[in-house]
């Protein structure tokens, strides 16, 4: 009789140690799969607005008219964080603004696609095909351009800024 003892309870013994170790495992794998599953969710929401905003953003820092070119900078500051946004404010007090007023520049331009290149929660980075049409008053006729961009964007907020933008 003590022998069938021994036996059950060692049998009890290794059954709750199995059961211990399957519910381990399922509870790792519930843990992992919302994790990753969750984490890949967040990653691409914010790929898909990363890619969104750095083109929405470019285009409209790039895009002024003559008559209202103070207030189209003034507005694409807004829109610009850190370095470039000293660096934009200095090209646009010594060079677009008066440019635009004396030669009468305008330009346009819109977002043909963007690619992410890498995204974080609170940032990342794009590549941003843009097409544009400029005018002056020494060349009436649009010119159509095509370019390309590097931009670095940042949330600040619930805002996205423009951190870097480097035409390639």
């Amino acid at each position: 009789m003590r022998k069938a003892l021994d036996f059950l309870d060692r049998r009890t013994r290794t059954l709750g140690a199995v059961a211990l170790l399957a519910v381990a495992a399922l509870a790792f794998a519930a843990v992992s799969y919302f994790h990753y599953t969750v984490a890949d969710e967040r990653t691409a929401d914010v790929r898909g607005v990363v890619a969104e905003q750095a083109g929405k953003l470019t285009a409209g820092v790039l895009t002024y008219k003559a008559d209202t070119v103070d207030a189209d900078v003034q507005q694409a500051k807004t829109h610009l964080t850190g370095e470039f946004l000293a660096s934009y404010s200095k090209l646009a007090a010594d060079t677009i603004i008066p440019q635009a007023a004396q030669s009468h520049v305008a330009a346009r331009w819109e977002v043909s696609g963007s690619s992410v290149i890498s995204a974080g929660p609170d940032s990342g980075v794009a590549l941003v095909f843009l097409r544009g049409v400029t005018t002056n008053n020494a060349k009436p006729d649009p010119t159509y351009l095509v370019s390309s961009v590097r931009v670095r964007v940042e949330k600040t907020g619930d805002q996205w800024l423009i951190a870097t933008m480097e035409p390639l």
